[in-house]
């Protein structure tokens, strides 16, 4: 009996030994599991930096003084070795810098002078004192201008002329003295007398001026004005750029003024004694392409 009993004690005690190491052998509520290892970190996303443009070249910039006294020489030289007489004004509208050759010489005005009056018909009509939209025989006097500029037709300055006379009576002389003219008294443009006048380079430059500070204005009138200027049709002088301008032609007078819209814009009125009343001479028509070359360069705006 007592055998029995130890026998069923030590089956007893290998059970407990076999129970508790099962137990120890497996991990507690997760304790000695291992934890799953973390990702590893990416890295945050980075922007590609973007190439920073290449900056395009600056132009350069043109000086401040251009007509300088190298320059007037240089224009002097050209002039001087021309055959017949020659009359040159010159403004850099920029600076208000100033070149002159023979200013005071005297010349036929010729079709010169429709401009100034082109401008005064524009102002008077802006002043309610006439209306240049008034009609007869089949065109307007905004139409004529248009023609008297743009192609130089007598026709439409008589017709005009016919209409509003540009006299001493009317104040046309008078507009002429304001804007500086030398001799302003016995320039005419009439219906029955056609276009009378003695003027200077200096005067065409002066007539450009004005034309150009009202076309600044930007009025109705000044726009449909400044076109007919920049449609004129002729090529004498050279230049650079669109150019607003009107010539003149006859006996022993050939001239061509222009208001030059380049990126420095001047005015360029040149006056000489060349001229028939018929086609400008082709020898003129070759000055006035060399001096508007000229006149580019040495302002820096050649080709």
């Amino acid at each position: 009996m007592p055998t029995l009993i130890l026998l069923v004690l030590a089956v007893f005690a290998m059970l407990a030994a076999l129970w508790y190491w099962s137990e120890s052998a497996l991990p507690v509520n997760g304790e000695d599991a291992q934890e799953p290892s973390a990702p590893a970190s990416q890295p945050a996303d980075v922007p590609e930096a973007t190439p920073a443009p290449t900056p395009s070249p600056e132009p350069t910039p043109l000086p401040e003084v251009l007509l300088t006294d190298e320059a007037a020489a240089t224009l002097d030289a050209f002039l001087d070795a021309q055959p017949s007489t020659v009359s040159v004004w010159l403004q850099d509208l920029t600076t208000g810098d100033t070149y002159t050759y023979n200013e005071s010489s005297g010349f036929y005005c010729a079709s010169t002078l429709k401009a100034p009056y082109a401008l005064w018909l524009a102002q008077r009509d802006e002043a309610g004192e006439i209306d240049l939209d008034t009609e007869w025989n089949g065109s307007t006097g905004w139409d004529r201008i248009y023609t008297m500029i743009s192609v130089s037709s007598n026709d439409a300055a008589h017709g005009l002329a016919g209409m509003w006379p540009a006299t001493a009576d009317t104040g046309f002389q008078d507009f002429l003295a304001q804007l500086g003219f030398a001799a302003p008294e016995g320039c005419e443009i009439t219906k029955e007398e056609g276009i009378h006048g003695w003027t200077t380079a200096r005067d065409g430059g002066l007539s450009m001026l004005a034309l150009y500070e009202y076309f600044e204005t930007d009025t109705e009138n000044a726009r449909q004005l400044k076109q007919a200027f920049l449609d004129a049709q002729h090529d004498y002088l050279w230049s650079p750029a669109p150019a607003a301008k009107k010539y003149g032609s006859w006996d022993s007078a050939f001239h061509d003024m222009g208001i030059v819209y380049s990126e420095r814009p001047y005015i360029l009125s040149v006056f000489t004694s060349y001229g028939t009343q018929d086609e400008p001479p082709a020898e003129g028509i070759e000055m006035m392409q060399q001096l508007g070359h000229l006149v580019a360069e040495v302002l820096g705006q050649g080709e």
